[in-house]
């Protein structure tokens, strides 16, 4: 049986969306601490795409993607999931809670929600996915969003593999910690 998702409660429809995962060799509420904070400057790609794109790099640690970039911590369910997210008209627009990410749609021409869920294959083996959900909100947005997708989306999908490998070694290497 499928569980309901943070995902699912806050964008159930949604227009375009990207998925990637990687088995971590951790206990999950471990994993779901590195994935809360995860610093995506340990990758010199991760950067320098950044810099490409015109994203700030600055702090590139998550809480700081979401104070510097202006996204949201919109929801979490220890140690499940957690999730950001945002909405966009012509700039990101800040949201100040998950209910006005819910009831402000009128303003935005975007909703965009981002993942990471954890779920436990096996004691000390955890399963980490992350997922980016976009709903545009008119035919328009679509049409723009269709040609961003195709030119941004390859530079997303590396980023996202990326990031999950620094989630990998990070909580892999917390348990070496506890031998030395």
């Amino acid at each position: 049986m499928n569980q309901i998702t943070l995902m699912d409660n806050y964008l159930p429809e949604y227009t375009f969306t990207g998925r990637h995962e990687i088995l971590v060799n951790g206990p999950i509420e471990d994993v779901y601490e590195v994935t809360r904070n995860v610093d995506l400057s340990q990758s010199r790609l991760i950067v320098a795409m950044f810099k490409m794109i015109g994203l700030p790099t600055k702090r590139m640690d998550l809480q700081g993607i979401v104070e510097e970039i202006g996204f949201s911590r919109l929801a979490e369910n220890y140690p499940i999931e957690h999730l950001i997210g945002f909405l966009v008209s012509t700039r990101v627009m800040p949201i100040k809670s998950a209910r006005e990410f819910l009831t402000t749609a009128w303003a935005a021409r975007i909703k965009i929600v981002w993942n990471f869920s954890l779920s436990e294959i096996s004691p000390g083996l955890t399963r980490v996915t992350t997922e980016t959900r976009i709903q545009c909100l008119s035919r328009v947005t679509r049409v723009f969003f269709r040609f961003y997708c195709a030119f941004f989306k390859p530079f997303s999908s590396v980023i996202r593999r990326r990031m999950l490998r620094i989630v990998k070694r990070q909580s892999e290497l917390i348990g070496w910690n506890c031998y030395m």
